[in-house]
């Protein structure tokens, strides 16, 4: 089981990218979920796109979708994943 800041996330890895869900209704992918996107190495090193759950006001706070940088590491704020 994974954890994303506290809360239990689904995560899914597909051809270097990895797709985290968090903090939807009854299921981490559930209703009002949170996703974040994350390229590079094995554990998502780059985040280019993160929206936050509903009920934490459901915006946008990263979104480099098409220019990938450093700085918004995604291992600063998984827990439980390998």
């Amino acid at each position: 089981m994974a954890w994303l800041d506290g809360k239990e996330a689904k995560v899914e890895r597909s051809g270097g990218t990895i797709n985290v869900y968090y903090g939807g209704s009854f299921y981490p992918d559930g209703h009002g979920h949170g996703h974040v996107k994350a390229t590079g190495g094995p554990l998502g090193e780059n985040i280019v796109y993160w929206r936050l759950p509903a009920n934490e006001g459901g915006q946008v706070i990263v979104d480099n979708s098409w220019n990938t940088k450093n700085g918004n590491d995604l291992r600063d704020h998984m827990t439980g994943f390998y």
